[in-house]
């Protein structure tokens, strides 16, 4: 099914806009002509962000300052936008962190919040979004994911856990909408430089071969989103470490993981 290319004039939703992947998500289809509401943690950054875009490229924006892993946040977003009587045609559930070390010892309020977020907030907005999507007979969400969905990540294991949700989820309900004109895709980006792994001490000196940059990565997506793929692996590396996961033992990769980690002394949390 062939879907609009067409973003000028219409609204998109974007989290985590502030920064990394999230901020190229909007200043990509910011250049498209898209009308974008910002959704972050910071107001000062969102709203110098929706400033620089708006001016650049003719469109208006909506920054909104919310923490969305918190318990009636996403509810809270929901209301905002439904309050601009706006219909919101495109959404990048992007907002997330992660955390690294021995289960046993990471912070439990932490973790719970993070599956607020990764997990939680992913559904109550694709639902909240998606249904006057529907009923138009156009739009789509690209939920952000990770490669660390393919398999258990010894170390990052609830991090790993919530981004497998949000690939499980995406692809089911690509298949639900099929043949509606709106469609559902999971982004799955590998290593990506957004000061994601610094603050979660998972980085190595170096450039890592798998290593895309924040604006390459969000190229591809929206091309495969353009396209009505429903699931963007960027990077040959990353492709390859998601075809492994289904060919080779679970417990393997696992093993592998947990080697990798352990030897990279994984501790620390991270926002991205």
């Amino acid at each position: 099914m062939k879907f609009s290319t067409d973003y000028v004039g219409v609204w998109a939703l974007v989290t985590g806009a502030s920064s990394g992947i999230g901020e190229q998500f909007a200043r990509k289809l910011a250049e498209r002509g898209a009308n974008l509401f910002l959704v972050a943690r910071s107001r000062e950054r969102l709203e110098r962000l929706g400033s620089d875009l708006a001016r650049v490229n003719g469109i208006e924006t909506r920054p909104l300052a919310l923490d969305l892993s918190t318990p009636g946040g996403p509810a809270e977003l929901l209301r905002a936008v439904a309050a601009t009587g706006l219909f919101v045609e495109h959404v990048v559930n992007n907002a997330g962190f992660g955390s690294a070390g021995p289960f046993a010892s990471l912070e439990p309020t932490r973790e719970e919040a993070m599956v607020r977020l990764n997990a939680e907030a992913v559904v109550t907005l694709t639902r909240g979004f998606l249904e006057p999507m529907v009923r138009a007979g156009r739009g789509g969400v690209i939920n952000v994911a990770s490669v660390a969905a393919f398999q258990p990540v010894p170390y990052m294991a609830t991090y790993g856990a919530s981004k497998a949700f949000v690939l499980s989820f995406t692809l089911a309900l690509a298949a639900e909408l099929r043949g509606t004109g709106v469609r559902a895709m999971a982004l799955c980006p590998g290593p990506v430089p957004t000061g994601f792994q610094e603050v979660a001490g998972t980085t190595r000196p170096g450039k890592r071969l798998a290593e895309l940059s924040a604006v390459q990565t969000v190229e591809r997506a929206l091309g495969a989103y353009q396209r009505g793929h429903d699931r963007c692996i960027p990077g040959f590396v990353n492709t390859a470490q998601s075809v492994a996961s289904k060919l080779l033992p679970s417990s393997l990769m696992t093993r592998a993981a947990a080697l990798a980690m352990h030897r990279l002394g994984r501790t620390g949390n991270a926002t991205g």
